[in-house]
This record gives structure tokens, C-alpha cells and sequence, in this order.
């Protein structure tokens, strides 16, 4: 019972490191693409902000019902990161 307890506990840590790390990844690459976007300049990052929200509007229109949420919550987090590159 002890062994079972302790090979649990061992793969939540696991689980939960690998969590962490592909957290720190994508929080690295959220970054990299905010900065890549404001430095294009501001005709540039507006084009490539509307040809983003154009695919996204695109992918809404041809998607199933199913993943409508799927979209949503993407849509949301590139609107937050071409926000931050719209302020520098």
C-alpha cells in the first residue's frame, strides 16, 4: 500500500513539473511573439494582426460547433498577446 502511495505521489510530481515547464515554454513564447510583433513597426503589425483575426474568423466559419470554444479561447489569448505588442 505504502509503494502505491509513494508511486502516485511520485507521478503527480512528474505531472506536475511537466505542467510547469510547458507553462514557462509557452509564457517564453507568448513573449517572443509580442516582441516580434512590435517590432515590425505599426503598418506592419496592424497588417499582421488582421491577416491573425482574419484566419481566426475563417476557422470559426469552416469548424464544427464542437470546437467553437476551442477557437474562442485561442482567439482570446492572440488578442491578449497583439494587445501587449500594440502598446509598445
Amino acid at each position: 500500500m505504502n509503494s502505491l502511495l509513494s508511486q502516485l505521489l511520485i507521478n503527480l510530481a512528474q505531472k506536475e513539473a511537466a505542467e510547469k515547464e510547458l507553462h514557462a515554454t509557452v509564457e517564453s513564447l507568448e513573449l517572443l511573439v509580442a516582441a516580434l510583433i512590435a517590432s515590425l513597426g505599426h503598418k506592419k503589425s496592424d497588417e499582421l494582426i488582421k491577416s491573425i483575426e482574419r484566419a481566426l474568423m475563417e476557422m470559426r466559419d469552416r469548424n464544427e460547433i464542437e470546437f467553437k470554444s476551442d477557437i474562442d479561447l485561442l482567439s482570446s489569448n492572440i488578442a491578449r498577446i497583439t494587445a501587449v505588442a500594440k502598446r509598445r
